[in-house]
């Protein structure tokens, strides 16, 4: 080994640097980097390109839409207050567009992109009354102008004879939504109220932490406009749901930060009472921390707050190193000398490392970015801790501890060892515990929705929900993906797809759904429209000038020229709907439709897999199907790593005595589950990841034992009283104890998923604790207590 200061150099060079790149990630990089996007924890889709690509393209375009509703019974103070909203909602700092009153510019958009082709835009009814019945139309258009409110006028009669193009325009507008053009704003009513739609499209990406900072300023607009006009105010929006997701974060990060550390603080005087632990202490986790943290970034460009609230929890875990290293020069007392410190626990600590390694780098086998990242940050972490007490702390804690030699809660520790020292306890209490475990995992019960990442709050979920009956627009990600060789085979394929989806809306199947073909039809479908409506002039046109007694004979002069995906794209008709067309992926022409109320998942399912160039996507199911999978292969791995520890620690220890330090850590896991599974909490993969946990750190506890063992064995002829096997109880438990402080703390999270893991966790430490001590020999403790009673005698002499 090289010299300590050869290795305190190294560490401290390679701490500056840390230090200079954390500075320059925090102040001098363009973006933070901190990532608040829920759905960066996610995989890619690697086997379908396409369907990635249209999951973000519609990510993208709902993430940057706010919607906002103004409901009212007073129309007049409605339409003041939809105004001044509208104004003022770019003046708060979000938003880019702002969409209230229409301007007559979009309005005549409508007109100039579909008037020109109206001869070949017909609605399914139209086409089927002129293909078999087109005399009927002829009645259609008299009842029109016999109708007073029909609104037809001379230029629309002379344009259209047959009043073709107003019906289809209807039919876009019931397409379109709930809503009517009412004094230039979208209107609509529900439940005896009006409502105005206004939406708007962010300036930047609804996770950026700047952009969620101007929210306050949103709000208070929103109450100023309720008080003033006495109007409800309605929103919804990726961007409250990620601000809240931030928020929650931030304060779980607190909670479980400052807790572990104060924790960690308290535990630190009680047993020391000397400030330099405390500072060694901090060290080591601030090394912990500041390594993970700058290494992340470096690797992964950001780091998920998802990973900061598990790398909170690091603080508890970190410690451990430091504790050993610190309860031995306690014990020593006055005969303390740092490099024989460092040597009697370096074996323990180096095997340890290992051990946890092996668990949380077997968690980058998973696709799942959230889960690398957590993987990685926790491995930088705990190697960066290990650094610091093997570099550091030989040289800053050289001197004796000034406090007493001997060390605390001595006759506690005593009895609990010597109550380990009997085979019915050795035998019965584990067995015992083992046994009922796995009577309460008998009924453990998974699940695997990805949706438990994320606590959505009742409020906004209630004015989503609102906002969804009132304009039946609905936030859903499931669509068909649908593929083609070309525009025109793609056009005619989404027409199919769409026949068919109208078949379900009928059958209750699902709700509703939106497609580009909706808005747009194949040029097919426009050429037999036009067919049609050439014929019904050459055969209804003479019947229909002398109807209406026209002074011209009605005639079609008009030859037909298609509407083409480009002239469509290009409108601003096609803002809302552009995100739908995907354009040539893979050399395929692709295009999604946009179901809503999907009730009956699996029928849609069967339809798209009976076709090749068909398929639906639901990326949340899509998730949760991926972490049921890799739940399997973490369980494989969790055992092909309890294997694999179990074979080093045999070679290290033999058979016999590896399955001793093996067995605590295995029973505290099953009874993390258990107790989870009792407290009726679903489990998932991250319980599974809590596992690794208590095999890595429980293994911990059981090597310092084993490794005591060795120690006393060595040292047994010479009857050292250097060997404590007090010192090594003691380190265990202050471990275990920040150790609970962090992990423990994750229970009280408002997320599903990591108050799961907090559970497992916080129940398998205390068994691993409780059960470490079977690892020893019952003849090191009757060595131990000789020891003992000697260091009593010779206190007594002094």
């Amino acid at each position: 080994m090289p010299s300590n200061s050869k290795l305190a150099f190294a560490w401290l060079f390679i701490t500056l640097i840390f230090i200079g790149a954390l500075g320059y990630q925090l102040t001098v990089r363009d973006q933070s980097p901190i990532e608040t996007n829920i759905l960066a924890l996610l995989p890619e889709n690697r086997q379908d390109p396409i369907a990635q690509e249209a999951f973000d393209q519609v990510a993208n375009s709902m993430s940057d839409k706010v919607i906002f509703l103004i409901g009212g019974q007073d129309k007049q103070a409605l339409l003041a207050a939809s105004e001044q909203f509208s104004t003022e909602l770019a003046t708060v700092g979000l938003f880019s567009n702002v969409t209230g009153r229409i301007s007559q510019n979009v309005q005549q958009a409508w007109g100039e992109l579909y008037f020109p082709k109206r001869f070949q835009l017909l609605t399914p009814e139209q086409q089927a009354r002129l293909q078999h019945t087109p005399e009927l139309q002829n009645q259609q258009v008299l009842q029109a102008l016999y109708n007073p409110f029909s609104g037809v006028t001379g230029n629309e009669l002379r344009s259209d004879p047959f009043l073709l193009f107003r019906d289809f325009l209807s039919q876009l507008t019931k397409q379109s939504g709930n809503f009517q053009l009412t004094n230039g704003f979208l209107t609509t009513d529900y439940q005896g109220k009006d409502y105005i739609l206004i939406t708007a499209d962010l300036s930047d990406s609804a996770y950026s932490l700047s952009l969620q900072r101007q929210l306050p300023a949103l709000t208070t607009l929103e109450n100023s406009i309720r008080q003033q006009y006495k109007v409800d105010v309605l929103h919804t929006g990726v961007i409250f749901y990620a601000a809240h997701g931030t928020e929650s974060a931030k304060s779980e990060i607190s909670t479980i930060g400052l807790g572990s550390l104060l924790g960690v603080i308290i535990l630190l005087l009680a047993v020391y009472r000397s400030p330099l632990p405390i500072a060694l202490a901090l060290l080591s986790i601030s090394c912990g921390l500041l390594s993970a943290f700058v290494l992340t970034v470096a690797i992964f460009g950001k780091v998920h707050l998802f990973s900061l609230v598990f790398g909170a929890s690091l603080i508890g875990v970190s410690i451990d190193y430091a504790f050993h290293f610190l309860t031995d020069r306690l014990a020593a007392g006055k005969k303390w000398n740092a490099q024989q410190g460092l040597q009697h626990i370096f074996a323990a600590i180096t095997l340890g490392l290992i051990t946890s390694l092996i668990g949380y780098l077997g968690m980058l086998i998973a696709p799942f970015p959230g889960l690398q990242q957590l993987s990685l940050f926790s491995a930088i972490g705990l190697t960066a801790a290990y650094a610091t007490v093997v570099c550091w702390y030989p040289i800053l804690a050289r001197k004796p501890s000034q406090q007493r030699g001997t060390l605390p809660f001595m006759h506690t520790m005593t009895a609990w060892l010597n109550l380990w020292q009997k085979p019915v306890i050795r035998m019965a209490f584990p067995s015992i515990i083992f046994i009922v475990a796995l009577m309460g995992m008998y009924h453990a019960d998974y699940n695997d929705d990805i949706r438990q990442l994320q606590a959505l709050p009742t409020d906004l979920k209630q004015q989503e929900a609102t906002i969804k009956a009132i304009t039946g627009v609905s936030s859903s990600q499931q669509m068909l993906l649908v593929k083609a060789d070309d525009e025109q085979n793609l056009l005619n394929l989404l027409q199919q797809v769409t026949q068919q989806l109208d078949t379900y809306q009928k059958q209750g199947a699902l709700g509703g759904y939106q497609s580009i073909s909706q808005y747009l039809p194949s040029e097919n479908t426009q050429r037999d429209n036009f067919a049609l409506v050439k014929q019904l002039y050459q055969q209804q046109g003479d019947a229909l000038t002398q109807q209406l007694k026209l002074n011209a004979p009605v005639t079609l002069e008009q030859t037909f020229t298609p509407l083409t995906i480009d002239d469509f794209l290009a409108s601003p008709v096609a803002d809302p709907l552009r995100f739908m067309w995907l354009g040539k992926l893979q050399g395929m022409q692709s295009a999604i439709i946009m179901l809503s109320d999907v009730h009956q998942p699996k029928i849609i399912q069967q339809f798209a897999t009976q076709h090749l160039n068909i398929s639906y996507l639901d990326k949340a199911d899509e998730v949760s199907l991926l972490f049921g999978e890799y739940r399997v292969r973490v369980t494989e791995l969790l055992i092909g790593a309890t294997l694999a520890i179990w074979a080093l620690l045999a070679w290290r220890y033999g058979m016999k005595k590896g399955f001793l330090l093996i067995l605590p850590p295995v029973i505290a896991g099953c009874v993390g589950i258990a107790v989870t599974t009792i407290t009726g909490v679903p489990l998932n993969l991250f319980n599974l990841l809590a596992l690794i946990l208590i095999l890595g750190i429980g293994i911990d506890y059981t090597l310092f034992f084993a490794e005591q063992d060795h120690a006393i064995d060595a040292n047994a002829e010479r009857n050292s009283e250097s060997v404590s096997t007090h010192s090594t109880l003691l380190a265990i438990s202050l471990s275990a104890a920040t150790t609970l402080l962090s992990f423990g703390l994750l229970a009280l999270s408002a997320t599903q998923a990591i108050h799961s893991f907090g559970i497992t966790v916080l129940t398998g430490i205390i068994v691993a604790w409780l059960l470490a001590p079977l690892s020893m020999s019952v003849k090191s403790m009757s060595v131990h207590d000789k020891q003992t009673n000697n260091t009593r005698h010779n206190e007594a002499n002094e």
